[in-house]
């Protein structure tokens, strides 16, 4: 769930540029992204996710799950084409591949900085990495991600909300291939416990430890 480190095309997320001619500009008083993510303690969603060339023609489609627990708890799990999850517990990130039978082993550090769900709800981050622009669109809270500085590895990001439910994230990955997550399901604030966070990996997966 790491944009950079996530070599596949798994978890990059993004959108191209549609918000604009038509948008029309929301206030923070209308709505305000921040006071959003600060009441989301956790969330749980199926998404289907799709990567589209350059030249707008379909790449490749997978879809999951994922479950998010403040602060930086979550699992990104894909189902389909491969098994693959992606797994924090606020102090290490798991890779586990099934169909590799390995499992990946790695410290929540500055490596995993700017990840998705960061991205999505660590206000301390959005506030030293982006200014946020708020559009309308088809009923639809649009979000922009504009990075403040040229640094920074998934360029614009772009967050869909509607009523009052993540509905949409994308971006561009490391390949210049538009990625688009959609969600379904989406349900705030459920009860998920820590140990959900916990893993048990079977005794014939390789385990490679990386800190």
């Amino acid at each position: 769930m790491y944009l950079k480190n996530l070599s596949t095309n798994n978890f990059y997320l993004f959108i191209l540029f549609c918000l604009l001619t038509c948008s029309k500009a929301y206030s923070s008083e209308e709505f305000n992204y921040f006071s959003f993510i600060s009441n989301l303690n956790s969330f749980s969603a199926s998404f289907k996710q799709g990567t589209y060339k350059i030249d707008g023609s379909l790449f490749s489609e997978s879809s999951g799950n994922l479950l998010y627990k403040k602060k930086a708890k979550y699992i990104l799990n894909y189902k389909r084409p491969n098994k693959i999850k992606f797994i924090s517990d606020g102090q290490f990130i798991t890779t586990y591949d099934e169909d590799l039978e390995q499992a990946i082993i790695q410290s929540y550090g500055s490596k995993f900085k700017e990840n998705i769900i960061d991205i999505m709800t660590d206000q301390a981050l959005i506030k030293e990495k982006f200014s946020l622009k708020h559009y309308i669109k088809e009923g639809d809270y649009h979000i922009k991600f504009l990075p403040l500085k040229s640094d920074i590895e998934n360029n614009i990001f772009l967050l869909v909300i509607r009523d009052g439910k993540i509905k949409e994230i994308s971006f561009v990955n490391d390949f210049e291939q538009s990625v688009i997550m959609e969600f379904e399901n989406f349900k705030k604030n459920v009860r998920i416990l820590d140990s959900s966070f916990k893993i048990n990996i079977p005794k014939n997966f390789d385990v490679i430890v990386d800190k």
